[in-house]
């Protein structure tokens, strides 16, 4: 039997409370489907697991999958925010057991097997980002994966 993004992800993982308690696991339908590939190809090569949200059971993180007009980091802003995060086409998230450049640099090496350009996040106002940001937003101009900083 083939596995699929949901053997190694539950909803309550990629969506916060808000979302899941409204939509439970019709919430799935929210994130692109590139991006579900992605972090199937991740999770399912490197055999290690990956933390996007935890909130159902550490309450550490809430926010690092799907964002909403309601969510924390969204309703602060007074700019018009349009973040990959928000288009269900981004994650952050650790992987088990490896640094955040670590999971840069494999996906780097991997490109091949993902099915769409691919951003990773690197660096915060000039500092190493400690966890990895990926998303599908698409620009023909850049290579198939390729890093950025914010």
């Amino acid at each position: 039997m083939s596995k699929t993004i949901k053997d190694y992800f539950s909803i309550k993982e990629l969506v916060d409370e808000e979302v899941f308690n409204r939509f439970g696991n019709g919430a799935w339908k929210f994130l692109d489907e590139n991006l579900l590939d992605c972090l199937f190809i991740i999770r399912h090569n490197l055999r290690k697991p990956i933390t996007v949200n935890n909130w159902a059971w550490r309450g550490e993180f809430s926010q690092r999958g799907l964002r909403h007009n309601n969510s924390p980091m969204v309703k602060k802003k007074t700019k018009a925010y349009l973040s990959a995060h928000m288009f269900g086409k981004a994650v952050d998230f650790d992987v088990e057991g490896m640094t955040a450049i670590e999971v840069r640099e494999w996906i780097v090496a991997n490109a091949d097997l993902f099915p769409c350009q691919i951003r990773l996040e690197r660096n915060l106002k000039g500092k190493p980002i400690s966890w990895c940001h990926l998303d599908c937003i698409q620009d023909e101009s850049k290579s198939k994966v390729y890093l950025f900083d914010v």
